[in-house]
């Protein structure tokens, strides 16, 4: 380890996560750019493209900081906590309540899961668009809800986190839509429901179609290395869901481990427009 890898460390778990951080750094600094600059209209067009693109990946970057904390230092974890907010729309408390113990903790259980993919009521996939926009409308109900009963188990924690997070995010874009509200929609708002609804609409395929006997077979894993590269490794999935604390830059090598568990059915080489259509062609929409 050199010496700028070695002082690094000293404040991030895992050097590689300055990567994330940048990325997030990078998404906050152009959102608020225009609020600062004055830019003629072709540059203001070009950079709320840019600022949409580049906020899609930020929910995955959240996603493994909700699951393993990037900094050793609670205040700089706290810090990081507000960013993502502002480039994702979504408190962390959310993904630490709604995803981990909401979903990590029930997955092979559907009819307990906040966010399975098929209907209490038919059994079968619900349809992706449907799921995407469910689970926007009602993250925030179901991680009160969970909050909530920790609380009555004499565990807080949680509740107070969520409730001041979120009260953070409201004051924030409060603030926002004070200095300038055509651009708090524009670089915000819009962008925040964009990538929110995009996560989910990614998820949708994590567990869609899986024998779901156990952990090796209730996930779909996703060994594209480019769209791995882009979404900080969120496609190793089975592995992740075996080791939920495991960092994200190691589940490619837990994926190679445990590859010979995990079911051809469950392994996929991307996971984009034509996955759900190759899975109903196999007939597997039943199973």
């Amino acid at each position: 380890m050199n010496a700028s890898t070695f002082r690094r460390a000293r404040v991030v778990k895992y050097a590689i996560d300055f990567r994330s951080i940048c990325h997030v750094a990078g998404a906050l600094f152009l959102s608020v750019l225009p609020f600062w600059w004055a830019l003629p209209w072709p540059a203001l067009v070009a950079l709320w493209g840019v600022c949409l693109y580049v906020r899609t990946f930020c929910p995955y970057a959240q996603h493994n900081h909700g699951h393993l904390p990037v900094f050793r230092y609670p205040v700089l974890n706290f810090v990081y906590d507000v960013a993502f907010a502002q480039v994702t729309g979504y408190a962390t408390s959310l993904w630490e309540l709604h995803h981990n113990r909401g979903h990590h903790r029930h997955y092979l259980t559907p009819a307990k899961d906040v966010a399975r993919v098929t209907s209490l009521t038919t059994g079968l996939p619900v349809a992706r668009w449907w799921y995407a926009l469910r689970g926007n409308l009602t993250i925030t109900r179901d991680s009160f809800v969970i909050a909530y009963d920790e609380a009555r188990e004499g565990k807080p924690q949680m509740l107070v986190k969520l409730a001041s997070e979120l009260s953070i995010q409201l004051a924030i874009t409060a603030l926002l839509f004070w200095w300038n509200p055509l651009f708090t929609l524009l670089y915000f708002v819009f962008p925040n429901l964009l990538a929110g609804y995009l996560v989910w609409w990614e998820s949708y395929v994590h567990h869609l179609h899986v024998p779901g006997g156990n952990v090796y077979e209730g996930s779909v894993t996703v060994t594209g290395e480019r769209f791995n590269r882009m979404n900080f490794n969120i496609g190793h999935h089975t592995a992740h869901h075996e080791k939920p604390t495991l960092h994200w830059s190691l589940l490619p090598g837990r994926t190679a481990v445990i590859a010979e568990r995990i079911p051809a059915a469950c392994v996929r080489l991307d996971s984009g427009p034509g996955f759900s259509a190759a899975h109903d062609s196999t007939g597997m929409a039943n199973a």
